[in-house]
């Protein structure tokens, strides 16, 4: 399994919270959605991860392959399934959640800057026009949840505002059966866009032959 960790320094910020994350496997070859083919792997049964990683304000988890900040279909200041985009989110629920995202063994970093409008090119971006109640600082794999009163929200919420594609048979722009893991544990037949996000879950999506062990962290210091 490839899982790159590039460390940045730390910054205290008011009002971090919480993550997690979740795994799974799948049957298909996937397709990049850059057109590129993702390498074969050979078949095997995921562990859990030897050493936990421990996750860096600013940092990168896995292979860089999307641009930052939401897509043309995304957040673009207006309304995506009731989540507004606002200028300032000094909310008093503010948790977090981890999500990793594997092809055929390969781990692909979820962007910066989703859930931003017109964010800036920081490695921990602070600024943007606008800011949804989920939304991602760094490439860490950490979704920010912060809304105005206690809500529930979902994977299909997350993508929704990302603007990418998300169901049982692919995500993001690559195809193939999606297994789904929660905090490590296989999760037959669950529809990703089901999966309800509470605080510190580790959420990992897996299309194609699954890594050597599914991955789980410590987030950084700060995070309730």
């Amino acid at each position: 399994m490839k899982v790159a960790l590039v460390a940045f320094a730390a910054v205290c910020i008011v009002g971090v919270a919480s993550l997690a994350g979740c795994g799974g496997t799948g049957q298909t070859p996937a397709v990049s959605p850059i057109g590129g083919q993702a390498p074969a792997r050979h078949a095997v049964t995921p562990n859990a991860t030897p050493t936990p990683i421990q996750l860096v304000l600013g940092g990168t988890i896995g292979d860089v392959v999307f641009p930052d900040g939401d897509t043309a279909t995304g957040g673009q200041g207006q309304p995506i399934q009731g989540i507004n985009c606002r200028k300032e989110l000094l909310n008093q629920f503010h948790h977090h959640v981890h999500l990793s995202l594997f092809v055929n063994g390969e781990q692909i970093a979820l962007p910066k800057g989703t859930g931003m409008k017109n964010p800036h090119h920081n490695a921990f971006i602070y600024h943007a026009d606008c800011f949804y109640f989920l939304h991602t600082h760094d490439q860490t794999g950490i979704i920010h949840i912060e809304p105005r009163t206690q809500t529930t929200f979902t994977l299909k919420n997350y993508f929704a505002v990302w603007g990418e594609p998300l169901d049982t048979n692919g995500f993001a722009g690559y195809t193939g059966t999606v297994s789904v893991y929660i905090d490590g544990v296989l999760q037959p037949g669950v529809d990703p866009r089901t999966v309800q996000f509470t605080p510190f879950e580790q959420i990992t999506l897996v299309i194609g032959t699954p890594p050597d062990w599914i991955p789980s962290y410590i987030f950084p210091p700060g995070y309730t």
